[in-house]
C-alpha cells in the first residue's frame, strides 16, 4: 500500500514557496522603480545633449544673445521650456494611478495632471504591449 504524504509537510512547502515568490515580487518592484529612475535620468541627459546640439547649429549660444535690457537669458535664470515630461514619467504615473482600480483616460488625466490626449495615446500603447488591459469601462492593470 502506497504511503500517504503528510499534508502538513505539503502545506509548509507551499507556504515557503509563496513566501519566496512574494520576496521575488518585492525585488521586482524595486527593480521596476530603479528602472523608472534610470530612464528618467537618461531622458534628462539626452534632453540636455539635444539642447546643446541644437543651439550650436547656425545660431549664437543663448548666453551670448542679449535681451532688450542688456541681460542674457541665462542671466535671468531661464530654464528649458520644452514642456515635455522626462522619458517614462507619464507611463509610471498612469500605471501608478491604475493601481487603485480601473479608470478611464479622463479619470487618469485628472488624477495625474497629464493631458487627456496624452493619457489616451499612452493607454493605447500600453494596451498593445499588454501592460494594461481594457476593462468594462476604461483600463485596468492585468491580472
Amino acid at each position: 500500500m502506497p504511503e500517504v504524504p503528510d499534508v502538513s509537510a505539503i502545506v509548509d512547502q507551499l507556504k515557503a514557496r509563496i513566501k519566496h515568490i512574494e520576496g521575488e515580487l518585492a525585488r521586482h518592484e524595486q527593480l521596476s522603480d530603479e528602472l523608472a529612475r534610470l530612464r528618467d535620468a537618461l531622458g534628462r541627459l539626452e534632453g540636455a545633449g539635444r539642447a546643446r546640439v541644437s543651439r550650436g547649429r547656425g545660431r549664437r549660444p543663448t548666453a551670448a544673445r542679449a535681451t532688450t535690457t542688456g541681460r542674457s537669458t541665462r542671466a535671468r535664470g531661464r530654464t528649458s521650456t520644452s514642456g515635455r515630461a522626462p522619458r517614462g514619467q507619464n507611463r509610471a504615473k498612469v500605471l501608478e494611478a491604475l493601481k487603485s482600480g480601473p479608470m478611464t483616460a479622463s479619470e487618469i488625466s485628472k488624477a495625474t495632471g497629464i493631458g487627456t490626449g496624452t493619457v489616451s495615446t499612452l493607454l493605447t500603447k500600453l494596451s498593445k504591449s499588454s501592460d494594461v488591459a481594457k476593462a468594462e469601462r476604461g483600463y485596468r492593470l492585468p491580472e
